[in-house]
């Protein structure tokens, strides 16, 4: 369908005709691509919590220490009502003045010392904070790193930075900030607050305490709304940081087409039901806040004339009445506290199963461990059989193949035969789903991935650089290379001339994508890159297609010299590049229909021979 709408589009022109078909479709037609795992389900609290405890293991004398401090601090609290309450019992009645500054001296001093091993408990715990946000993401990140393909095709690299770093961990790190901040302390501050009206008044804190479960049903009810929520917005979050982050980077597209009405309209469509999403969470939040406050009104109105009655009938002191509603209050303030905290706990389950998510995804290129390379590696490829699909469309159907060491060989045949997934499967991006690829007889599923994968050097048709600067774009492949291998790499890929004129020659930031470099020059800055790594087998996607011609012959007899000796792909569009190969492979639909020199394929009637007729008009 998309299909159809872009072409619509790009043959009318007509703002009207692409206005309804917005309209029909919704948004731009994009697939929401989940993962099994993001279907909806239940929360599993103590799945949650068994997963995270492990990484705090490491701070569990931070925890002593904070809890000890914690304890401390939060049993200072509750003793403002008993020096209260002594004045009024014991300094008043006696008009002793001087009782009473000696009271609130002392009061004062342990006040200061809360505030600071306060300082220092909360210091700790909000350290672990950081440090389990960082362990999480890290986790998240390295997991995206060893997953396949097939994974980071279904997301957009927004989408996944939004859930590595963003909304997602955001999230959790609020909660956590809320945990260590009002959960420890409020969790202490109640218990000794128990204490205290236990010892003031046992009936009374029996009605206090049996008042306060109605805390609990409250927050277990809007809980599980808010998680529920939370996790719809999340994943909504993340779909449209990917969508923004395509729209961005498309920018110039959609100058050239005149496509900003209809790029804003997408961004009001999609981010204002987000933006209703986030105000449900805030309501529903809200709705818990105001009815545990509602409920600590009610609370404190029958705790105060009850203890109106029994100073009444002299069963309590009036300073014994004050103190214990100051307890109370104290005490529905801290399960209230708790009972808030639902709200962030709902958002932070519901970030931290996404994460898991991530963490739990199978990747379809499986890493054995303990694995290692031959000895002796000679660097014969072979293909046995291979079957390759992708959603359920195959794309390599039975291909057998022997590579020799040392030998060139060019893949061609017409788009879509084959030939870029016949690359991806050489490289192990893909595993094959039927048959295997074995390196001197090994299959390569049984060697370590990352050293099998640097036994390749790949220049494509359209090279990736980092936004840094031309050094570190190469030294990111070979972190120990000196100055001189990479000037050395340079010039080899005649990219030293254009570089020394830049402004600070190889400390030159080449931009998001290397978008401050022409084509040529970033083809060729991809090809210094591989040089430098030294390979043993080179890939080469159309590495000359973006140079001009003067360029293209100059690198073009420089991948000849680095040929030398290695076993090298090539994968080729234009045919007058693979004259002096060794062997040609022609796919067509999966499957090899020719095999040979050019010279042979050239004069033998088939397909080779009709693509280099049309190559040479």
């Amino acid at each position: 369908m998309f299909n159809k709408v872009e072409s619509l589009y790009l043959l009318t022109g007509v703002r009207a005709a692409r206005k309804s078909l917005v309209v029909r479709l919704g948004y731009f037609p994009v697939k929401r691509a989940h993962s099994s795992t993001e279907k909806k389900k239940s929360r599993n609290n103590w799945r949650l919590i068994r997963r995270t405890l492990p990484m705090l293991r490491e701070h569990r004398w931070r925890f002593v220490i904070a809890g000890i401090f914690t304890a401390f601090s939060a049993s200072t609290v509750p003793m403002m009502p008993m020096f209260t309450r002594y004045v009024i019992d014991n300094a008043i009645p006696k008009k002793n003045i001087r009782l009473a500054i000696y009271v609130m001296a002392f009061f004062v001093v342990l006040m200061l010392l809360r505030i600071i091993t306060y300082y220092i408990a909360q210091s700790l715990l909000l350290f672990v904070r950081e440090k389990l946000i960082f362990d999480l993401r890290k986790l998240v990140f390295t997991r995206m790193q060893e997953l396949c393909l097939r994974f980071h095709q279904r997301y957009t690299p927004g989408y996944l930075y939004d859930r590595t770093l963003g909304a997602t961990s955001t999230s959790v790190g609020i909660f956590l900030n809320a945990f260590f901040q009002i959960v420890v302390n409020s969790g202490a501050s109640m218990v000794i607050s128990i204490l205290f009206c236990w010892h003031l008044s046992r009936l009374m804190t029996l009605v206090a305490l049996s008042m306060s479960i109605i805390y609990v049903f409250i927050s277990k009810h809007y809980g599980a709304i808010i998680w529920s929520i939370s996790r719809e917005f999340n994943v909504e979050s993340n779909e449209l940081a990917g969508r923004l982050t395509d729209l961005l980077r498309g920018i110039k597209t959609i100058k050239a087409f005149t496509m900003e009405g209809w790029v804003i309209e997408e961004f009001e469509e999609r981010t204002w039901p987000l933006q209703m999403r986030s105000l449900d969470v805030n309501k529903t939040t809200l709705r818990l806040g105001l009815s545990v406050e509602s409920i600590t009104y009610f609370v404190t109105a029958i705790i105060t004339v009850m203890c109106t009655q029994l100073v009444i009938q002299h069963t309590i002191t009036l300073g014994t009445m004050v103190a214990f509603i100051a307890y109370q209050a104290m005490l529905t303030g801290c399960v209230a506290a708790l009972s808030n905290t639902a709200a962030t706990y709902g958002s932070a389950a519901a970030g931290l199963e996404q994460l898991f998510d991530v963490i739990d995804e199978k990747s379809s290129v499986a890493i054995k461990p303990d694995t290692t390379m031959p000895d002796k590696l000679d660097g014969r490829l072979s293909l046995d059989d291979v079957h390759f699909a992708y959603d359920d469309k195959p794309i390599i159907d039975g291909l057998s193949i022997d590579f020799e060491p040392g030998q060139s060989v060019a893949i061609v045949g017409p788009s879509g035969g084959g030939k870029s997934t016949l690359i991806n499967l050489l490289l192990r991006l893909y595993d094959p789903e039927k048959g295997c690829i074995r390196l001197d007889g090994r299959d390569i599923r049984d060697l370590p991935l990352s050293d099998y994968r640097s036994l390749f050097g790949v220049v494509l048709q359209d090279p990736f650089l980092f936004n840094d600067t031309i050094y570190n774009n190469l030294l990111a492949v070979k972190p120990d290379a000196t100055h001189t291998e990479i000037r050395e790499a340079l010039e080899r890929a005649h990219a030293w001339e254009f570089v020394s004129n830049l402004d600070g020659n190889w400390s030159f930031n080449v931009g998001e994508n290397g978008g401050q470099l022409s084509g040529g020059q970033r083809q060729r800055i991809a090809i210094a890159r591989c040089i430098l790594t030294n390979p043993r087998m080179l890939v080469f996607d159309e590495a000359t297609s973006a140079l001009d011609n003067q360029s293209e012959a100059l690198v073009q007899s420089e991948i000849e010299e680095i040929m030398h000796d290695r076993t090298v792909f090539i994968v080729a569009h234009r045919l007058s590049t693979v004259r002096r190969v060794d062997r040609i492979l022609v796919l067509e639909d999966g499957k090899l229909v020719q095999d040979g020199t050019y010279d042979q394929l050239a004069k033998e009637p088939g397909l080779f021979h009709d693509l280099d007729a049309l190559s040479l008009r």
